[in-house]
């Protein structure tokens, strides 16, 4: 074994030992679970069932933001984990929840059928009440920034109508069994905001994964399951290209936590640009 990895068991092994401090009882790491940089995420077994623990870094509110959502989203059934415990130890956030049947996307998976899932589920989590969260309209950041005009041009045109969001919704967020979407993960940034937020979020994604017909196609989908017509989608693409562009690169160790290595932090900013130009025709 090597030092890296020795050194990745001792955390992983940290990370649940302080689950178990939370639940009161053993718990055993399986995996560590990929897919993100925020938080430190292990599967594990407490003998009965497999849980999942994150970790935040000191200071982090996401666990109690995470704790608020997490309760209302018993509508969703299968789709949402069940909190089990949170809590600070050693001086980090911490929380445990159920683990989802599946895991991250496949390679290979069809970006079409994707769509049609991710927009589907999407349409569900946004019915939901999103009263008491955080709030957020989602105003263009005051920067320089070469999308910085446009954002502020189209910002005026956006139906501010609030449904609970879950913020950071992309594939590598949703949990699949093969092909099938079995679950959506990692609600700490749910908040009260416009439904556009995560349609343009999510399109973005599909974009980055290499297909803006499943952007078009997810758009589809969830307008036929919501019973909505997302007319301000064009500012909203607009307004998460101008969020995303100062830092799209760096979401490269995110889609290789998925196993999708192929996209490259050339390959986003390269793919970034073309769906820029398009927005911008």
């Amino acid at each position: 074994m090597t030092a890296t990895s020795q050194q990745e068991r001792v955390v992983e092994q940290a990370v649940v030992d302080r689950g178990s401090a939370l639940v009161g009882r053993p718990l055993h790491a399986v995996r560590v679970l990929t897919g993100g940089q925020h938080a430190r995420t292990v599967l594990a077994d407490d003998g009965e069932q497999h849980v999942v623990v994150r970790t935040f870094p000191r200071g982090d509110d996401a666990v109690l933001r995470e704790a608020a959502v997490l309760a209302r989203l018993e509508p969703l059934g299968v789709l949402a984990p069940r909190l089990l415990a949170h809590g600070t130890v050693d001086g980090l956030p911490t929380v445990v929840t159920s683990a989802l049947p599946g895991s991250v996307p496949p390679a290979d998976l069809d970006l079409g059928s994707a769509a049609d899932q991710l927009g589907a589920a999407l349409a569900r989590v946004h019915e939901l009440d999103p009263t008491g969260l955080p709030d957020d309209g989602r105003a263009p950041k005051r920067v320089a920034g070469r999308l910085a005009g446009a954002a502020r041009a189209v910002w005026p045109t956006t139906d501010q109508a609030r449904v609970l969001t879950h913020g950071d919704f992309w594939s590598g967020n949703a949990v699949w069994q093969d092909d099938r979407l079995s679950g959506i993960v990692d609600w700490s940034g749910a908040m009260s905001a416009p439904r556009g937020v995560d349609v343009a979020w999510c399109r973005q994604d599909l974009v980055l994964l290499g297909s803006t017909d499943a952007a078009d196609r997810f758009l589809a989908a969830y307008e036929r399951a919501g019973g909505v017509r997302v007319l301000d989608v064009h500012a909203w693409d607009v307004l998460a290209a101008a969020r995303a562009d100062p830092y799209v690169e760096t979401w490269a160790p995110n889609y290789a936590g998925i196993g999708r290595e192929d996209i490259t932090a050339r390959v986003i900013r390269q793919r970034f640009d073309a769906w820029v130009r398009r927005l911008l025709d």
